[in-house]
């Protein structure tokens, strides 16, 4: 018998047009940092997956390279920023079209021990539309998680950037999990290493 599946978090990304659409995050999570830590490894457990997707198309390191100059325009010697990402032309929408011309579903999903993604991709021009649910999924993230909790996705991508620099590739099945925990752990050690920095009396 399969064990219980539950689901902790849904992403919606539904595209009005080619280049706007409409971005919501739900849970049943009161506590809002678990919510949006929730949030966060979602977009990982996305991300690694739509580069796995793009397979070896040149693609795969063109998204890499758009969210690492992202990266930059939003953790700056000055402090965090909440920097639009969107190319030319592309907007956020306020309202779920009616009738969106792609819809995204991406499902958090909590197994016994471990968590996975359920991402429902509807298929057709693929290299558009999976590039951009990350992206737009992305700019919804910098746009509404709290301070700490977006300098703690820009720790989990800095992860996720020296993974497939020096450990995986973006289209080997491995990084699907291997990435995100990589990312994951990266970022919770350099918060406890800094945590330690000043206070170095405490565990």
């Amino acid at each position: 018998m399969e064990a219980a599946k539950k689901e902790v978090g849904l992403a919606r990304v539904a595209f009005e047009g080619k280049f706007k659409a409409f971005v919501d995050y739900q849970s049943p999570e009161a506590d809002v940092l678990s919510r949006e830590r929730d949030a966060i490894q979602l977009f990982a457990l996305t991300l690694v997956r739509v580069l796995f997707l793009l397979g070896e198309n040149k693609q795969a390191p063109m998204l890499l390279q758009y969210l690492q100059t992202a990266m930059g325009d939003t953790v700056t010697p000055k402090g965090l920023n909440r920097p639009t990402i969107l190319g030319q032309g592309q907007a956020l929408v306020e309202a779920l079209p009616e009738k969106p011309e792609r819809l995204m579903v991406l499902r958090l999903i909590q197994e016994e021990e471990s968590r996975l993604a359920e991402i429902t991709l509807p298929i057709g021009d693929e290299g558009h539309y999976y590039p951009a649910t990350v992206i737009f999924y992305f700019q919804h993230l910098i746009r509404n998680l709290s301070e700490a909790s977006l300098f703690f996705l820009m720790l989990v991508l800095g992860g996720l950037m020296e993974y497939y620099e020096k450990i995986g590739k973006t289209n080997d099945l491995k990084a699907l999990t291997d990435g995100p925990a990589y990312g994951f752990s990266t970022a919770i050690r350099y918060i406890n290493e800094e945590r330690q920095r000043h206070n170095p009396g405490t565990n």
